[in-house]
């Protein structure tokens, strides 16, 4: 019996081009919904409706460029998002018309609130009491502002719904650290 071996790169993609999805559709596919497969990993829905389509030069062999609206877990781009350079990965597939309500409808995810500051890791609070005097020194919290983030720093007066703790955490073995100050 013979065997197989295989030669080459292996992928994780499952589905068809972007060419061959539009290529087969009434009118290009606009209106439709796609979902790349590499995004069904995340529990929220993650889909393209497309908007326009147009082709690239003969030299971009089986690619397009693909003008879509974007919703990535759960959460839609302000933008309409050019896609192009990954339009030729096999990896994605077109949803019914009788799927799409069902799985483009959002799961918004509830705001996480963190604390305005926070504690120093433990040598960081020691060398700043020492130097300073302060009993319990903190650090205010900085969040790059985005519009992806599902986060934001609580407001005057607001109770965070995200505890941040400086701590090692539990350790794998305990009985290393028996009678250390942690």
């Amino acid at each position: 019996m013979a065997t197989v071996k295989y030669i080459g790169r292996t992928t994780d993609f499952r589905g068809k081009t972007l060419w061959e999805i539009v290529g087969n559709l009434k009118n290009f596919g606009v209106g439709r919904v796609v979902v790349r497969s590499m995004m069904e990993r995340y529990p929220e829905p993650s889909f393209m409706r497309i908007v326009k389509v147009e082709t690239l030069p003969d030299e971009e062999i089986r690619k397009v460029k693909v003008t879509v609206e974007k919703t990535f877990r759960g959460r839609k781009y302000p933008k309409l998002i050019e896609i192009s350079s990954v339009s030729y990965k096999a990896d994605y597939r077109l949803l019914h018309k009788h799927e799409e309500e069902a799985y483009c409808r959002g799961i918004e995810q509830p705001v996480k609130i963190v604390p305005r500051d926070i504690e120093m890791p433990p040598l960081l609070r020691q060398f700043v009491q020492r130097e300073t005097g302060k009993a319990e020194p903190r650090i205010p919290v900085r969040l790059r502002e985005s519009i992806y983030n599902n986060y934001r720093i609580a407001r005057e007066g607001e109770n965070p719904t995200v505890e941040i703790s400086m701590g090692l955490g539990k350790p794998a073995s305990p009985n290393l650290y028996a009678g250390c100050e942690l």
